[in-house]
């Protein structure tokens, strides 16, 4: 599981997320090439800015599920939901 992990800009070329739970994870602006999503767990992903271009796995629901923007690249074949961009962040008290 990393739900609610801050990776913004992470590299996480080649990472193998296979089946991991993603629910509100920061992906915005992380190197994704070769990342495989493969049945991950999709709810409220930030993905604003990524290039998911080379990533594998994705699917369309995943994507529908996540939160992107006009500067997200997704995969061919995958294409941006009506519901980006999602309202934005909002910091989560301690």
């Amino acid at each position: 599981s990393l739900a609610r992990a801050d990776l913004r800009g992470a590299d996480l070329r080649d990472a193998k997320l296979v089946q991991a739970y993603l629910a509100r994870t920061n992906f915005s602006g992380a190197a994704m090439a070769g990342a495989d999503f493969t049945k991950a767990y999709f709810l409220l992903t930030r993905i604003e800015g990524t290039d998911l271009s080379a990533a594998v796995g994705l699917e369309q629901d995943q994507i529908e599920e996540s939160c992107g923007n006009a500067e997200t690249k997704l995969p061919s074949g995958l294409t941006a939901p009506a519901s980006w961009p999602c309202a934005p962040l909002e910091e989560e008290a301690d």
